[in-house]
Parts: C-alpha cells; structure tokens; sequence
C-alpha cells in the first residue's frame, strides 16, 4: 500500500464506493458529496492532487470571498464542517481498510430513532434519506398504518424542533382519544 491516492477525484469515487459498499450511510455520503462539489472547485492544482495539504478553513475564505453574498456564513459552515467530516473518513479509510469505521457524528442520534421507530417509519426515514425533498413544496409520504400512507407537503427547509413540536401537538390534537393503540 505504499502508493496511496489522496487525490481528489480517489475521495470523490470514496464516496460513491463507499455507499455502495455500505461504509457510509447514503444520506451521509451524498451530504458530504454535495459539500465537496461546491468548495473543491477552489481547490489549487496541488491540493487537488493530495488533499492532505488542504486546510479547509482557508478553502472555505476562498470560497467565501469569490461567492460573497451568494452563501450564507452558516451554509458555508455546514459545508466546512462536512467536507472535514469526508475527508477524516477518506484518510481512514486509506491508511487501513479493513478497520474502517466512518465517523458519521449523527450515529448516536440515529440509533435512539431507530430503535423507538415502528417498521412503517423506519420505511419512511430510509424513504427520506434515499429521496431527499429538494423544496419545501416536496410531499413527505408519511405510513401510519398497513395500507395508509399520510402525505405532509410545504414544511419549510429551515423546519426548527420548535416549530416541529408545534405541527405535532396540531397532529395530536385530531387523533381519535377513544381509539387504544
């Protein structure tokens, strides 16, 4: 393994092998592809060939200073945040493969959902992380129950936990007190 690729296009082809291999989490993999390909455009001819001698924090003033107004600070953030999340993994990966294990800091968070989900929202969930919305007019298919699906349309993009617990007390609120579940 002394001749190892940390070139650009080896972490992008990481992260669509990676998916496919089932070392990275689809949603993962695609929110991280999606950072790479807005900042990695910046990149300097010598970064694109090993991106060890990246700092992504000063990409990302690059970036910043050629978009100006176009991105928000904290979307460039996320994105920041992402692609050093990416490329921890990819650097991973390439020193040892065979004890890989991606660091996807959501983990715990998706283990305490899973096991609370029933099977028809766990079919939903992995619905949304396979087909994410792309505008808040997209329908959410919801399944309540065998045969009933439940569709939720123009939830906004920016949707806070607040507003979120709001929409459900408004759920709540029509469900029939006399039927058990």
């Amino acid at each position: 393994m002394a001749n190892r690729d940390y070139s650009e296009a080896a972490f992008l082809d990481f992260l669509r092998q990676g998916t496919m291999a089932g070392l990275i989490r689809p949603g993962t993999a695609r929110s991280r592809k999606k950072a790479a390909e807005q900042l990695l455009v910046q990149l300097k001819s010598n970064e694109r060939v090993d991106l060890r001698q990246l700092d992504i924090d000063e990409l990302c003033t690059r970036f910043h200073k050629l978009q100006g107004s176009t991105i928000r600070p904290e979307t460039l953030q996320i994105y920041n945040d992402r692609l050093q999340a990416g490329l921890r993994d990819f650097f991973s990966w390439i020193e040892d493969p065979n004890s890989f294990s991606s660091d996807e800091g959501e983990t715990s968070e998706i283990q305490l959902v899973a096991e609370r989900d029933s099977p028809d929202q766990s079919r939903a969930r992995e619905e949304l992380l396979l087909n994410p919305p792309r505008s808040p007019h997209e329908i959410f298919p919801v399944p309540i129950r065998e045969n009933l699906v439940v569709y939720i349309q123009n939830l906004p993009l920016d949707l806070t936990p607040a507003e979120a617990e709001r929409i459900a007390r408004v759920v709540r609120a029509l469900a029939n007190p006399e039927e058990a579940e």
